[in-house]
């Protein structure tokens, strides 16, 4: 099976409107595309990475750099923390390395950083990544202890106000506030499946001791990202006893694109839902606001409050300083090493004592370094390979 075969296989089933948008965002550049293809990297991995790896860590199953993002929690706070877990899952650790350190590689490219630059990034993150790890105690990034991007990422959020957002995503129909449908993040939805979103949020509401939310004002389809472009995705309006209103996240949980390939013996999970959110509550350190599984029409969901897009890491608005970006790429490691720390031992998981004699042995660290500086070539021939057969039509 060629590449392209193997990326139409694997979107089959999605919404056609939706996954000819991401066709399209897939050939804007080779970090999108390689966001996009996590199934035809693990393939990849799994094929051709052999070094001995014994331990067993809950991990998101797409670690990417743009898979980290600020975020308010419950308690209004602002945290930042590994932001998506829709093909979590239980595996090496080096298979969650892997797939990171090679996102460093190739964002490496798009920053024009030099090969010995792009070699001190990677070597950064894993220092950092096995210094927490050998620690055996997980760290938490607070506002306060932030440097450099990650300082201005908080102040971002920390100055934007909920009132500010809402009106930016909304606008006034007849003194109602309805989704804005003209800014591309938001597309009408049918009657029918409005009336099946409402249904569901309906019946999980009076389930719901302490409800967020008690009535629904309008829902879209929601329009954002580019691996998940084209599963049911929603963006809800509520608002709430005092009049309050905010938007949510309605996303469709489905299979880890991880599930044929992993070496690992899963847990039974009741539903894809509950995957993803049980392996996030274990690895995140405070999660999102109003975050949990629904069921329903034979689907599981995951619920929680809209967190804006410009709230995901982006790499592009580095200032130029080598320090700063590799201050902000040692957080990452320690995030994604205290995210395994916090996990450990849970249902199978490898026990503290266990990833901290994993951290100290240096083979498995030169045999993974070696492997992701060397695969962003294979991106290049995917990726050129892939943008020829979109202009022919292939995936019409």
């Amino acid at each position: 099976m060629t590449v392209n075969e193997h990326i139409k296989q694997s979107n089959q089933g999605r919404n056609a409107q939706l996954l000819e948008q991401k066709y399209e965002r897939m050939s804007e550049g080779l970090f999108l595309f390689f966001r996009a293809t996590s199934s035809v990297f693990f393939q990849d991995f799994a094929q051709h990475f052999s070094t001995t790896d014994p331990t067993r860590v809950w991990g998101c199953g797409d670690l990417h750099l743009q898979n980290f993002g600020t975020y308010k929690a419950e308690n209004r706070l602002v945290y930042f923390d590994i932001n998506d877990f829709d093909d979590a899952a239980l595996l090496p650790a080096t298979w969650e390395l892997a797939r990171m350190l090679t996102s460093l590689y190739i964002a490496g490219e798009e920053l024009d950083l030099e090969p010995e630059e792009n070699e001190q990034m990677a070597l950064a993150f894993l220092d950092s990544y096995t210094k927490t790890l050998v620690s055996g105690k997980p760290i938490d990034i607070e506002r306060r202890i932030a440097t450099g991007m990650l300082a201005e990422f908080f102040d971002q959020l920390e100055k934007r106000r909920r009132k500010d957002f809402i009106k930016a995503r909304t606008v006034k129909v007849e003194g109602e506030r309805k989704l804005n449908l003209e800014n591309g993040k938001v597309l009408p939805i049918s009657a029918q499946k409005r009336s099946e979103i409402e249904t569901l949020l309906t019946a999980w509401l009076q389930q719901h001791p302490n409800p967020f939310f008690t009535r629904i004002c309008d829902i879209g389809v929601r329009l954002t990202g580019t691996a998940s472009l084209g599963l049911e995705r929603y963006v809800i309006l509520v608002e709430n006893t005092k009049e309050k209103q905010y938007l949510l996240d309605l996303k469709e949980a489905r299979t880890s694109t991880l599930a044929p390939l992993l070496p690992l013996s899963q847990p039974t999970w009741p539903t894809e839902a509950a995957r993803i959110v049980g392996i996030q509550s274990r690895v995140n350190n405070v999660l999102p606001t109003l975050f949990c599984e629904i069921v329903g029409q034979g689907k599981s969901f995951v619920l929680k409050e809209l967190q804006p897009e410009q709230d995901k890491l982006d790499f592009h608005l580095w200032d130029g300083e080598l320090e700063t970006l590799e201050d902000l790429i040692r957080t990452t490691a320690v995030i994604v090493a205290s995210g395994h720390l916090r996990s450990a031992g849970r249902q199978g998981s490898s026990i503290a004592d266990e990833l901290i004699d994993f951290a100290k042995q240096p083979q498995w660290q030169q045999d993974l370094l070696t492997f992701c500086r060397e695969y962003p070539n294979k991106v290049h021939q995917d990726y050129f390979a892939f943008c020829e057969a979109h202009e022919e039509g292939f995936f019409e």
